[in-house]
């Protein structure tokens, strides 16, 4: 794969991943107050990761070039894969305090 390709995908990636964060973000913050508080640390993290994974885009978008190639943003690959690592806990965490029918159209 030519190192642009790797760029943009690694940039969609994390721009998708980031999406669906925020949308359980959006739900979360819809609970109401009494459930929202049980899991306000959750929403709090999760409202950091989205900052963290801005921040990641930007470097990619910035650093990431056909001369640089694919070695130098090997270090942002293994720091998005620990933030998807620790992203699906939070969720799975965040999915218990949501009914499956609050995801939707």
């Amino acid at each position: 794969m030519k190192a642009r390709n790797c760029c943009k995908t690694m940039e969609a990636e994390l721009t998708a991943w980031k999406a669906n964060v925020y949308d359980i973000v959006r739900h979360m913050e819809a609970l109401p107050g009494g459930e929202k508080e049980k899991i306000l640390p959750n929403i709090e993290d999760l409202h950091i990761l989205i900052a963290e994974m801005d921040d990641r885009i930007e470097q990619v978008r910035d650093n990431c070039t056909p001369e640089t190639g694919i070695t130098d943003i090997k270090a942002d690959r293994e720091a998005f894969d620990q933030a998807l690592t620790r992203l699906r806990v939070t969720a799975e965490e965040a999915m218990i305090g949501l009914g499956g029918g609050d995801f939707g159209g």
